[in-house]
Order: structure tokens, then C-alpha cells, then sequence
């Protein structure tokens, strides 16, 4: 427990807290002196920024899941477009509301969180934020950034502090209502994987592989709009790959004969295979053959997780709600 709290847990927030500080410094740039260059800057630590959400979000526990700072980070799935409708209107219109970080919060979480920061960099209109035309666009993405490095802020200085999170993951408590004992603790970090895998396949392959007629599979990738979907998938198989491979969970169960971790590993090549977007190649044989047969891995290691490092740990496996 501690080697994954050291060597995964704390490091990946702390990480992205980074990512956060520095996409600030890029709108801050970006704002006082728009130009292509500036834009191209925040566009690429929208990358940085979002990659490191991905090599955490499958911990869907602790202080992340307070005061629905999940959902404000990433507001996924969207299968209504409220991301894309809300933004447009709070740009068209140019609501104050949304460039005040005390406000911002108090809006619905589609326009508060990294698919909201999307549209700002990559939507459309957003060219003109290469000059003074976006000044307000770029007020709004810069809040975004603000509030979502608040975010961040508070979740890695509560994973540091010695007292918080990770003293009741070490020191489970029969008086705490999560973590009663260190059966519970392992629990939460062996559902955190099976949970993160699932929600690979279930939200972020599955759906624009089996877009409707008349949908566009682009949209229904994360990130697919701004040509990030294939790095994001990566980057949530490398963080729960991470996890597997340094904890020392593995180890703990005697680890079946397959490598868990490794197999991730390869299945984000065999995706990064595909480029950058994933929407138009979804639709090609050889696009749609590569993604369905990630599919069919990362379940396979899903249930080698469930059944077997489960078994071995004397733990019955669940995904997190």
C-alpha cells in the first residue's frame, strides 16, 4: 500500500498539479499577448494537462471524489453535447460569470472541466485566440485552468499530508467508514484498476465504435475533437499499468502467469498504431479490427484481475460505482 501511495498515487497528482501550473503560464501568455505561437503553447499543455488527469483518473477515491471535484475535472461521459451547447452559449454570450473563478463553480460541471477547456483551445471559433477577437474566449479558458488547478492543489496536498488520506490507507481503523481494515485498503486499490479498465472499454472504445447513423464517432471519443483521443487512452492504460506494476499488488497475489502490466503496455502501442484521431479510423477495417481487439485484451486483464489477483488476495473484486 505504501509503495503505491509513493510511488504512483502521490507522484501522478503531484504531476498533475505541474501540468496545471504550467497550462496557467500558457493562458497567461496567451491572454496578454495572443499570436499563433502563444496558442499553440496552450494547446499542447492542454495535452500535457490532460494526459496527466488520465494517468490518475482511474483513482476514483479519496479526496478526488469530494465535492464533486471528479466531475468538474471531467465531465465524461457527454451524450447529450451539454460540454459543447454550454460553452457556445457562455462564449457567444460572453457571461462575466464564467471568467470569475468564484462563479465558475457554481455553473454546471460540463463547462467547468477539461472537455469544456477542449472546446475553448480547439472548437469552434477558436482560432481567434491567436489575436486580440478571443480576449474574452481566452478569460474563460484561463479560469478554467485557474479553478481546475485549485483542484489539483488541494487533491496532491491532502495525498501529502502524513495525517489524511494515506495515514487511513496505512492505518486502517475499525472506527473508519471506508477503510476498517487493511483487506478494505487493498480492496479500493485493486478496484480502482478493474474499475479503470471497465471504464475504458465501456466509455471511452465502445462508444464511437458503435456510433449511430448520423453520429459523428469523433465526438464520442474523449478528447477526439481536438485529435487527443488515442493519447488519452494511453495515458489512463499507463497510469493504471503504473499502479499494477509498482505497487507491489502483483507481488503480494503471486502474479498470474501473464503480465498485467505489460499487456497494457502493449495494447497502448497496438492504439498509438492508429494516430492521433481516432474518429475517421474507427470507421476503417483495419481501425476498427485494432480497437475491438483492445477491447477483448483489456477485458482479458480486467477479469485476470477479478478472478485471479483477486482469489490470491483473498479479496472479492468490484468496480467502484
Amino acid at each position: 500500500m505504501q509503495r503505491a501511495i509513493e510511488s504512483v498515487i502521490r507522484p501522478g497528482y503531484e504531476q498533475l498539479d505541474k501540468a496545471g501550473e504550467a497550462e496557467a503560464r500558457n493562458f497567461a501568455a496567451l491572454c496578454a499577448k495572443p499570436s499563433a505561437e502563444a496558442l499553440r503553447a496552450a494547446r499542447e499543455g492542454f495535452a500535457s494537462f490532460s494526459e496527466a488527469f488520465g494517468a490518475v483518473e482511474f483513482i476514483r477515491f479519496g479526496p478526488i471524489m469530494e465535492g464533486e471535484r471528479f466531475d468538474r475535472f471531467l465531465f465524461w461521459p457527454d451524450r447529450r453535447e451539454a460540454t459543447q451547447r454550454q460553452a457556445q452559449i457562455i462564449v457567444n454570450r460572453r457571461d462575466v460569470d464564467a471568467t470569475t473563478s468564484d462563479l465558475l463553480p457554481r455553473k454546471s460541471a460540463a463547462v467547468q472541466g477539461l472537455t469544456a477547456l477542449e472546446y475553448v483551445l480547439f472548437g469552434q471559433g477558436s482560432d481567434m485566440l491567436a489575436d486580440r477577437s478571443g480576449a474574452f474566449r481566452c478569460r474563460y479558458g484561463a479560469t478554467i485552468v485557474d479553478n481546475l488547478g485549485q483542484i489539483s492543489d488541494a487533491v496532491a496536498e491532502q495525498w501529502r499530508d502524513p495525517h489524511g488520506i494515506s495515514e487511513r490507507l496505512l492505518k486502517p481503523s475499525p472506527s473508519d467508514p471506508r477503510f476498517r481494515s487493511e483487506t478494505d485498503a487493498l480492496k479500493a486499490i485493486l478496484d480502482a484498476a478493474i474499475s479503470g479498465l471497465q471504464t475504458i472499454r465501456e466509455e471511452r472504445i465502445l462508444p464511437g465504435l458503435n456510433a449511430r447513423d448520423g453520429a459523428t464517432a469523433a465526438n464520442l471519443f474523449l478528447f477526439g475533437r481536438s485529435g487527443h483521443a488515442t493519447a488519452m487512452l494511453a495515458a489512463d492504460l499507463g497510469g493504471i499499468r503504473a499502479l499494477l506494476e509498482e505497487s507491489g499488488l502483483l507481488e503480494l497475489a503471486s502474479a498470474p502467469a501473464s503480465s498485467p502490466g505489460a499487456e497494457l503496455g502493449a495494447i497502448a502501442l497496438s492504439l498509438r498504431t492508429l494516430g492521433p484521431e481516432l474518429g475517421d479510423v474507427s470507421e476503417t477495417s483495419k481501425g476498427e479490427a485494432v480497437l475491438r481487439e483492445a477491447l477483448a485484451l483489456i477485458e482479458a486483464v480486467e477479469q485476470s484481475l477479478r478472478n485471479e489477483v483477486a482469489l490470491a488476495l483473498g479479496l472479492a473484486a468490484e468496480p467502484q460505482p
